[in-house]
């Protein structure tokens, strides 16, 4: 078995030489890219992180020793190395951010840490006597996509990623808003002095606790916790002139291109792909972890070396070797094992000897398996499997993270360049003059390299080995790893004094002047710290002592990093067939991902201000793409890249499941729109059949209304039970329902039918976007979503044709009696071809603990509210008059019901319909956009048959087969807007132009007259259908781009919820008022014979009897009395569409000032 698992494990393997080698070309790659155009920064995805919030008050001791000290704590792994702890923290909570924040809009979350800030504050002045009148400094430091132009202001990106917050803010303004929101009048105000990305304020912390001698030089900041950064000081002239500051400050004598400023690193995005793949490190299962992910695609020091991405990596080959080497099938597996990131890197990390059955222990715990999985049981040889995997996952991140450090430090200066790895072209090593050993020191932090099996250990023995195969036996450094826990709350502080030097001078203060950063507090004065300069070592080997900076120049290097916006590096071409970049990047960003603790106020990481037309870019154009690439990879890389497999879904289920299950969605989606274009064409036969035709809007609303309020319940639903469960109840509702419209004996009857039904249909379509969605990620999306606009104008195109045709042959019951088997045949497709654990995203969660915080208030409300706004519309001026107490009743209700739903939503944890979505562009433009597209399409297909059948006097069939034109138009625009949006990854277009079209289509509706050509009324149809082929896709496809994809069930649900409520208002408005219209026009154009004793009496009665039936008016005798039927429902009818001319001009405002982001491009 020993050498099954090792050969298992070889792509994973490196050894000493290997990591050496890669070192020399990490060195390579750093240089290149610190040389290269500022131009190719790459946005970064925000992974996990943000757990904590921090705040408390520091005092700086100077040289001061702190026994109490909770800074670097200690030597770390060097013998020699000692720090100086002249960090007191005095005051310090934390609280942890909880997922109900998250979601809350900015006011929200801002307001809560405003309190926590005033919570410490109190406690401040209290304890230590601090001024009630004067300004309190805060440094902040947030791990979050921010833009800087200075070191004190910040403007916070779009977070993403369990963050609800979407538009651009100023960090600063929102934080002093906050505390003064809980601010009393006993407590100072608050000014945000100095603001630092989490890396940088790490570094900052470092170098002033550390003791700095001859020998001994803190040379940069590591975290390596829920994600990987390096932040170092490099030489201005080695950077490309846009990553340059503007200006800088110098001490006397200095040069400018001698100074160092310290840089963001994120390990350069993805340009050290290329290394990784030519010393063949990049596995083929880094390949479907990468094919999984979000944009901007592959990283290799975030989803090698750190993160939740090390357990997922874990997942990917325990699954690969039970199935391939010991034919364990898939299905007997334990169900959250077949989950993405189902196998945390928690557990990979304490996942260690001392014996295989604590570790058989740990995994069934773990992984519990059922009676269902009874062929399958955990065995001390897969327990021990799973051990070596972790193993081969951190020794591997350990390598790769040490020769990213030489290779760093290298590029930096700070290895010595003779026979270093700057310069090995000599085909000898010579052996280096006698000289002190100096120790570089690498100041860490982060969960993994700590706790993660023996990361640290690993990673300093890597170190010693590749400097040792570097330099022999007499190197003339070493690095060394020291712990630098808590240094951005530390670092916060710092940036203050940063702040305040800037403020006074910076370089014209003097060593012994005191800067003030607590106010009352007691601040000495800063002991002098060493950062050398190039060239400054001794003849000992040593740094010179006499080039250790002062307070003010180490203020300076840390200060000229922000002016710069220098805070990455990438690369200006990729090489890697995985990663080529396209165009032009606008900037770089940091990814949310540090320790899942110690934070100070909040950490961010702020992304670098562009200049020129790139720094217009980032206001006026499209996010960047994501630079994964078709392209294929030539010459030597080309043989050690591994084939990315040619389809992967996000639950990594495979290919024959996954068509089995959208198979079943595809049936169920035909036979929902197939019934729904039915309607459209048949209702005036099936309306006048029970004598209703007034009631005729109801065959339509009841189906949209109980639609509306189910969709949104059921997908919050499918979120605590998973989606197979309500999928499978809402099919069953689907049959019964539609069976029941086939046996009605009564309109009353009907209708009640046609309400079952939507509660079915409304269950099943909006699962099934859901469920697509689960399971294809949202680069291949597009072309799915064709594949559905398919079936929609195929079934949409069929219920039109045969809609009217059944009605008037085999009769309307023929109609929903022939759908009730194919129901059934989905529930049977569904129930063997659903997996059951889609859409469980909280596997140790109860049903009753699920629904705890099931938005029960919320549903109600907004069932409720809709149901009587619907109520009262339909009724009024229609079947009542608005002065009827039942009417106003109903307006009323839905007057007090809607604000009290806005209300409770805007409180719950997890809303039905979350508000965030509906007030924060670009998604609430989207949606509202969306709603209003929803609002013409029913309109327009409930009022075209109208015109049809009551002033071109045709049948229910020919009207139903003129809607087929509209029908196949509309699918097939949608289905090339599908693919032509994976085709040009770009989402706003589909938009633009399909408001336009809608616009033009509606223009051209109100311009019917009777006496046109029959080609020309089609051809006055096909605008909006184009419409509704761009904007629909469109608009589920940017509203998911834009959001998260742990957020796309609600986000799904919301659209759906909007959509279906334009159906509903849609048919609800446009009858109100066509209705309200013809009862008009009649009166004024219906001219009693004059033959007739008692005119107003007739003219009451025909009136009724028009309206309770279209087909009245084609049986009406041809005259002077039915040309004035026919001309009130032309008018009416144009009254209603030019309504509809206003709403779609309202709709094309709505999508004009969004901005979109592009999607990825993937094999």
């Amino acid at each position: 078995m020993k050498s099954d698992i090792q050969d298992f494990l070889k792509p994973l393997a490196i050894d000493e030489a290997k990591a050496h080698a890669l070192s020399h070309e990490f060195c390579r790659t750093f240089q290149q890219l610190s040389a290269d155009s500022l131009d190719q920064f790459l946005p970064t995805p925000i992974s996990e992180g943000g757990t904590n919030l921090r705040v408390g008050f520091i005092e700086l001791l100077g040289n001061e020793k702190s026994v109490n000290a909770h800074g670097v704590n200690g030597n770390g792994n060097s013998r020699t190395h000692e720090t100086n702890s002249n960090i007191r923290r005095v005051l310090e909570k934390s609280w942890p951010i909880l997922d109900v924040l998250k979601n809350e809009n900015a006011d929200s979350l801002f307001k809560w840490i405003g309190s926590c800030i005033a919570e410490v504050v109190r406690e401040g002045c209290e304890e230590f006597n601090l001024p009630r009148d004067r300004e309190l400094p805060m440094g902040v430091t947030f791990s979050f996509p921010m833009v800087q132009e200075t070191l004190a202001d910040a403007t916070l990106m779009a977070m993403g990623k369990g963050f609800a917050i979407t538009s651009r803010l100023d960090l600063g303004t929102h934080l002093i808003n906050g505390y003064e929101k809980s601010k009393t009048s006993d407590l100072p105000p608050i000014r945000v002095s100095a603001i630092l990305n989490d890396a940088v304020a790490t570094l900052v912390s470092f170098i002033y606790q550390s003791r700095e001698d001859k020998t001994h030089k803190a040379a940069m900041g590591l975290i390596c916790g829920t994600g990987s950064n390096a932040t170092i000081p490099l030489r201005r002239s080695i950077l490309h002139k846009d990553k340059q500051p503007g200006k800088v400050k110098v001490l006397n004598g200095d040069s400018t291109e001698d100074l160092k400023i310290a840089v963001n690193t994120e390990w350069s995005i993805n340009g050290t792909a290329p290394a990784l793949h030519k010393f063949g490190l990049v596995s083929h299962w880094d390949c479907i972890l990468d094919a999984a992910g979000e944009m901007p695609g592959f990283q290799p020091l975030e989803y090698m070396t750190a993160g939740r991405y090390l357990g997922e990596l874990g997942r990917l080959m325990l699954l690969d070797y039970l199935e391939h080497c010991l034919k364990i099938r898939a299905e007997l597996l334990p169900p959250r094992l077949l989950t993405r990131f189902g196998l945390t890197t928690t557990f990979l990390s304490h996942f260690r000897p001392p014996n295989s059955s604590a570790l058989l222990e740990k995994l069934e715990v773990e992984f519990p398996t059922s009676e269902a999985q009874a062929p399958f049981r955990w065995t001390d040889e897969i327990a021990e499997v799973l051990y070596h995997i972790s193993k081969a996952i951190e020794v591997r991140a350990a390598g790769i993270i040490a020769a990213a450090i030489v290779g760093l430090l290298a590029c930096a200066g700070d290895i010595p360049p003779r026979d270093s790895l700057q310069d090995k072209t000599n085909g000898h090593t010579a052996k280096p003059e006698h000289r002190s050993k100096v120790e570089l020191i690498v100041g860490y932090t982060g969960g993994c390299i700590v706790h993660f099996q023996d990361y640290l250990a690993d990673c300093q023995a890597f170190l010693d080995a590749i400097i040792e195969a570097e330099f022999g036996d007499d190197a003339p450094v070493r690095v060394v790893m020291s712990p630098c826990h808590d240094g951005g709350i530390t670092g916060a502080v710092l940036g203050i004094g940063i702040m305040a030097h800037a403020e006074n001078g910076g370089s014209d203060l003097h060593p012994d002047e005191r800067t003030s950063l607590l106010g009352g507090l007691r601040v000495q004065e800063h002991g002098p710290i060493a950062i050398p300069r190039e060239g400054n070592v001794d003849d000992d080997g040593g740094y010179d002592s006499s080039s250790d900076l002062d307070p003010n120049e180490a203020d300076l290097l840390i200060a000229r990093s922000f002016t710069s916006g220098a805070s990455g590096l990438a690369p200006e071409v990729f090489e890697s067939s995985m990663l080529r970049g396209r165009g032009h990047r606008r900037f770089s960003g940091s990814t949310m991902r540090r320790e899942s603790a110690n934070r100070s106020i909040v950490s961010v990481s702020p992304r670098p201000v562009s200049n020129g037309r790139h720094h217009q870019q980032q206001h006026l154009g499209e996010p960047p793409e994501s630079p994964l690439s078709d392209d294929s990879l030539t010459g030597d890389l080309e043989a050690a890249q591994p084939v990315l497999p040619p389809f992967s879904f996000l639950i990594d289920t495979d290919k024959r499941r996954f068509y089995i299950v959208f198979i079943s969605i595809m049936l169920t989606h035909f036979i929902a729109c197939f019934d729904g274009t039915i309607m459209a064409s048949s209702h005036p036969v099936i309306t006048s059949y029970f004598h209703s035709s007034n009631s005729a809007s109801w065959l339509s609303t009841a189906f949209l209304l109980t639609s509306t309020a189910f969709q949104p319940v059921i997908g919050r639903l499918s979120d605590t039970v998973g989606r197979k469960p309500p999928y499978l109840a809402a099919t069953v509702i689907f049959a019964l329902a539609t069976l029941w419209c086939a046996l009605a004996q009564s309109m009353t009857s009907f209708i009640l039918a046609r309400a079952a039904c939507g509660l079915g249909a409304g269950g099943v379509l909006g699962l099934g976007s859901i469920i697509i969605s689960d399971l294809v990620p949202i680069e291949r999306r597009g072309a799915y979503q064709s594949y559905v606009n398919v079936v929609y104008g195929l079934a949409s195109a069929l219920g039109a044709a045969l809609g009217g045709l059944m009605a008037d042959s085999l009769g309307w019951r023929w109609e929903f009696g022939i759908q009730v088997f194919p129901i059934v045949l989905c529930f049977v497709v569904a129930s063997f071809g659903i997996p059951r654990e889609l859409g469980l995203q909280n596997r140790h969660q109860t049903f009753r603990e699920g629904m705890k915080t099931f938005d029960f208030k919320g549903s109600v409300l907004l069932t409720t509210s809709t149901t009587f706004l619907i109520l009262g519309l339909n009724l009024g001026g229609n079947v009542l008059p608005w002065s009827h107490p039942f009417v106003i009743a109903s307006l009323v209700i839905f007057g007090v019901c809607f604000p009290l739903c806005l209300y409770v939503e805007s409180k719950h944890s997890r809303p039905i319909m979350p508000l965030i979505l509906l007030h924060q562009s670009p998604r609430a433009n989207i949606i509202f956009s969306n709603f209003i597209a929803s609002f013409l399409l029913n309109a327009i297909l409930f009022n075209t048959p109208l015109f049809f059948q009551a002033v071109l006097l045709t049948s229910a069939t020919r009207s139903g087969l003129y809607l087929v034109v509209p029908v196949v138009t509309a699918s097939t625009t949608g289905t090339l807007t599908g693919f032509m949006i994976s085709y040009t990854r770009r989402l706003k277009w589909p938009l633009v132009l399909g408001t336009i079209f809608f616009f033009l289509g509606t223009c051209l509706l109100s311009s019917m007259h009777r006496g046109w050509p029959l080609y020309a009324y089609l051809l006055c149809l096909v605008p909006s259908s184009i419409g509704q082929g761009f904007q629909f896709p469109g608009t589920f496809m940017a509203v998911l781009a834009a959001s998260d994809h742990r957020e796309q069930a609600v986000v799904t649900s919301t659209l759906v919820l909007w959509r279906a409520l334009g159906s509903v208002l849609g048919v609800a408005f446009s009858s109100f008022v066509l209705q309200n219209a013809l009862l008009r026009y009649l009166a004024e154009y219906v001219i009693p014979p004059t033959d007739v004793l008692d005119g107003e009496a007739w003219k009451a009665k025909l009136i009724e009897r028009i309206r309770e039936s279209v087909e009245a008016v084609a049986a009406m005798p041809p005259g002077a009395v039915r040309d004035q039927v026919v001309a009130s429902y032309e008018s009416s009818i144009r009254l209603t569409f030019l309504f509809l001319v206003g709403l779609a001009a309202v709709s094309a405002l709505l999508i004009a000032p969004v901005k979109l982001p592009r999607l990825g491009g993937r094999k």
